[in-house]
């Protein structure tokens, strides 16, 4: 057991260490987390990949998903968010589509996949991961425009990779395709999540302002965010869009209620917002260390890197026909970040959707493979992407 304890505290210290890298350097620390995970796992076996430890995997992926976009939303302006909601929704669809139909073609006419199997892949690794996106966007020095713009394509794209691939899914098994159904469970997932998100959040500052509960004001907060996705994906909404939110209106329910004249005091205590901060590195320090944990190492081959490379390349190309898009109707970008922007992170989302093919019937050769190949494949180019762009803005005179 006191094994177990020296890594928790050790993985802690690690996690701390390459954050401070980070605030140095510029090098993001999602990577070094990854690859000591990696270390810990595949590579030593010091921690075993089996049993409990795999069991747990959809349950630290969702918690991680929840704490890091409860935090996203809280630190963000709802103002500025509904006016960067129509850029972004149609710069995440524009790639998203672009993805997936790059993808539907390549792997049909390079590998001999079918079109819906390629389809299939592209919607898996079609989006950018939030679990990564929102805490790095963070910590760059990129306008809030554009930091905002990154963190809503992350959280909607998480929503458009999952029903679109369970709709695929289904097509692929029943071998029906019914185009109007799969519109209308993403209109409801979207919608149903948003109502309910509201109706929590006011309710929940309601009670914040009229009970003496700032001792403990963000456990009971936590706690109404896991009973709130519980129940939106209990009626099949779509759970990360209803925390994100419950988060946004919570962290701005005070300038909201001064626009709309309504009387009250409904700011945050500044304490919770401190708790959250030590939450959200506990939480992300152990997420990537895990999601190294379960790389499977023995997958890498020379079949599955060659195709790994050409899905990562389709990737690259339509991101950045996508960005080329946005920068000509947006000329407020900055040349900087554009290039950050063109950078495309996979993570919690695309691990998750990876097995669920196989665990449908659906037999596709090296899917999971490639899958783990394009979230490393895609951390190392952000990585090392951000790590060069912040430097030389770093170096440039003010």
């Amino acid at each position: 057991m006191y094994d177990v304890f020296f890594i928790l505290g050790a993985v802690l210290i690690l996690g701390f260490i390459a954050s401070q890298i980070f605030e140095r350097t510029r090098f993001p620390d999602v990577l070094l987390l990854m690859f000591v995970g990696m270390l810990l796992g595949p590579v030593l076996k010091i921690v075993p990949i089996t049993g409990a430890v795999s069991a747990l995997a959809p349950y630290i992926g969702t918690l991680a998903l929840i704490i890091i976009l409860f935090d996203g939303g809280l630190n963000l302006n709802l103002f500025k968010v509904l006016t960067s909601l129509a850029k972004s929704s149609g710069f995440t669809l524009m790639v998203f589509i672009l993805n997936v139909v790059f993808l539907g073609i390549l792997m049909k006419f390079i590998f001999g996949w079918t079109y819906l199997e390629g389809l299939l892949l592209g919607t898996v690794v079609g989006g950018t991961s939030s679990a990564i996106v929102i805490p790095l966007a963070s910590k760059l020095s990129m306008s809030e425009d554009s930091k905002i713009m990154l963190s809503l394509e992350s959280v909607l794209n998480d929503s458009l990779c999952i029903i679109v691939a369970l709709a695929l899914i289904e097509i692929i098994s029943l071998g029906t395709v019914d185009l109007r159904n799969t519109a209308g469970a993403l209109a409801s997932a979207f919608s149903s999540a948003s109502v309910i998100a509201i109706v929590f959040a006011i309710f929940w500052i309601g009670i914040l302002n009229r009970l003496y509960v700032k001792q403990v004001e963000f456990s009971l907060t936590l706690a109404v965010a896991f009973i709130l996705y519980s129940v939106v994906e209990l009626v099949k909404g779509n759970g990360a869009i209803a925390i994100f939110i419950f988060a946004l209106l919570l962290g701005n329910f005070s300038e909201l209620a001064k626009r709309l004249r309504i009387k009250g005091e409904f700011a945050l205590d500044i304490t919770m917002r401190a708790f959250q901060v030590e939450v959200s590195f506990f939480v992300r320090t152990f997420f990537f260390i895990f999601t190294g944990l379960m790389f499977n190492i023995d997958a890498l081959n020379s079949t599955t890197l060659t195709m790994a490379w050409v899905v990562f390349m389709a990737l690259l190309i339509a991101r950045i026909l996508g960005v080329k898009a946005l920068v000509k109707s947006d000329k407020n970008i900055a040349p900087f970040e554009k290039s950050i922007i063109s950078m495309m992170p996979r993570g919690l989302v695309a691990a998750v959707l990876a097995s669920m093919p196989l665990a449908a019937g659906i037999v596709i050769p090296y899917f999971v493979e490639i899958v783990f190949s394009i979230i490393i494949l895609t951390n190392l180019a952000t990585t090392f992407g951000v790590f060069i762009i912040e430097r030389k803005k770093s170096l440039e005179p003010s």
